[in-house]
């Protein structure tokens, strides 16, 4: 097909359709009315000689023919958006989005932060994220992501960059009245025989704890299984269940909620230990991508060494005012503060901080 007869707006729209698999929400996306999305997809089925999408109970269905073309046009679009892209890139003026695909584990421990920098640094910039669902290295090829942020061990394909965001260790996480919270170390017979939460991003009813157990020969009762780790608490504080999680995530429900924790007496393996970011090469030397990568790292600093940002909006230093600017704290401040409050105290000042300014 001679590209000179075709209008590449028109890939533009095919894009936006297969995201959004309705015509009114692509030309949102994209700037356009529903009827010039609906003309553009016109042109393009005459030149495909194909009807691309039709009509389902569920929006508009692609068709075998438009399932071929997703990915090599999406990476065609990237691909010469990257290259139209300026050589230099300015945080405070740039207008740009990030997409990560990672799961609520990172999102609620690094994601903090991360805002923290684009309200300051970056006030145009934008960061999507989706799930992981399994396939970060599928959504890296098919350019539905520009990084995967979750637990992998080393086994990334050389196509990827892959750089650690940090490391964690597993704890029990329990009501403060449950039986077990008696322990400050819960003997490993006394956790097989607990009823357990199990947080599976997969829906799997099984996971590293029961392939440890079953080699001592032991095995335990999980009871429910969620896919998010945001549920956990709410769960876990009105009933006897105990889940075991990264010690991270606990600490950002203790914030909240009165649990009781305390060391896992079962280890992951190595490769649950660690995060790490990964993205596809392609994108290494971009300035944009150069400096979003220094980001995450940056978070990931931040978060070992000040633990859990917590929900008064202070950031290692810095506290956002009424008016919104950031006012100069010590460090000898911030500690009592946020030693001092409680955290219904705490909840409150978030609340606080939510008011929009009269």
């Amino acid at each position: 097909m001679n590209l000179a007869g075709i209008d590449l707006n028109l890939l533009v729209v095919f894009n936006a359709v297969m995201d959004e698999r309705n015509a009114t929400r692509a030309g949102r996306k994209i700037g356009m009315s529903q009827p010039a999305v609906s003309n553009a997809l016109n042109r393009l089925r005459y030149l495909m000689k194909d009807d691309l999408f039709v009509r389902g109970s569920d929006g508009m269905r692609p068709t075998a023919r438009a399932l071929e073309l997703e990915i090599p046009v999406r990476r065609a679009l990237a691909e010469l958006e990257e290259a139209l892209d300026p050589v230099s890139f300015d945080p405070a003026t740039a207008d740009r989005t990030f997409t990560v695909a990672t799961n609520d584990y990172m999102a609620m421990t690094l994601l903090p932060y991360l805002s923290g920098y684009l309200v300051n640094e970056a006030p145009g910039v934008n960061i999507h994220t989706l799930p992981m669902e399994g396939r970060p290295f599928e959504k890296l090829d098919a350019q539905e992501a520009d990084y995967a942020l979750a637990p992998m061990g080393d086994d990334v394909p050389d196509r990827f960059g892959r750089m650690v965001v940090g490391t964690d260790h597993f704890v029990c996480m329990m009501r403060k009245d449950h039986p077990l919270a008696r322990y400050s170390e819960i003997p490993l017979e006394e956790y097989a025989a607990a009823r357990h939460l199990l947080v599976s991003h997969r829906g799997d009813a099984h996971g590293f704890v029961d392939d440890e157990l079953a080699t001592m020969g032991l095995k335990r009762r999980i009871v429910i299984v969620v896919n998010h780790f945001g549920s956990a608490p709410m769960i876990i504080s009105s009933s006897d269940l105990i889940v075991t999680v990264p010690s991270r995530m606990a600490d950002k429900c203790t914030e909240f909620f009165d649990m009781h924790v305390v060391p896992s007496p079962i280890s992951p393996p190595p490769d649950m230990i660690g995060a790490v970011v990964v993205w596809h090469k392609r994108l290494t030397n971009h300035p944009a991508h150069t400096w979003f990568r220094e980001q995450i790292m940056r978070a990931s600093r931040d978060l070992d060494e000040h633990g859990i940002k917590h929900p008064d909006n202070m950031l290692h230093g810095h506290h956002c005012g009424m008016d919104g600017r950031a006012t100069d704290l010590s460090a000898d401040m911030v500690a009592d503060r946020a030693t001092s409050m409680t955290v219904p105290e705490l909840a409150a000042q978030a609340a606080v901080n939510k008011r929009p300014a009269e």
